[in-house]
């Protein structure tokens, strides 16, 4: 390809319209979208040419072990200080998977970087929103105590 026919990655990307076709999609059409997303991620993850770092399947299975070890702090009778492990071991992973996974934002559009941010600084207050949730839940249903007790 010869440099005057090279695309400009940096430039605004057309608006799509639909007219109809089936290989346009229209950029906000909710779940319609969500649904294409999905198995847009599904054969990209599939796909032969993408390949998995080893920090990939690391982040995977440290997913699992901080699962299981939550799991059995919650159902196993062991010291309060020990059921703190789990919780740390979480926090970890979870930093080291979003360290790992910011990584891929330089070679993104300054546009698609500020979209990824935005969905994981969203994606990181449904998580505060949610835990305060249950928190709150575990609470009330503490402070109520057991019935037939």
């Amino acid at each position: 390809m010869a440099e005057s026919e090279s695309p400009n990655i940096d430039a605004e990307p057309e608006v799509v319209v639909n007219s109809g076709s089936t290989d346009a999609a229209p950029r906000r059409a909710g779940f319609a979208n969500f649904f294409r997303a999905m198995n847009h991620i599904r054969q990209a993850s599939v796909a032969e040419n993408v390949k998995q770092r080893f920090s990939d399947y690391l982040s995977i299975a440290l997913v699992v072990i901080c699962i299981l070890s939550l799991v059995f702090a919650v159902s196993m009778p062991v010291p309060p200080a020990y059921k703190l492990l789990p919780l740390l071991l979480t926090v970890g992973a979870v930093v080291f998977y979003i360290v790992n996974r910011l990584g891929i934002m330089i070679s993104l559009t300054p546009r698609q970087a500020l979209i990824v941010w935005q969905v994981l600084v969203a994606g990181f207050w449904l998580g505060v929103t949610s835990a305060m949730l249950v928190m709150l839940a575990c609470i009330y249903f503490v402070s109520q105590g057991a019935p037939g007790i």
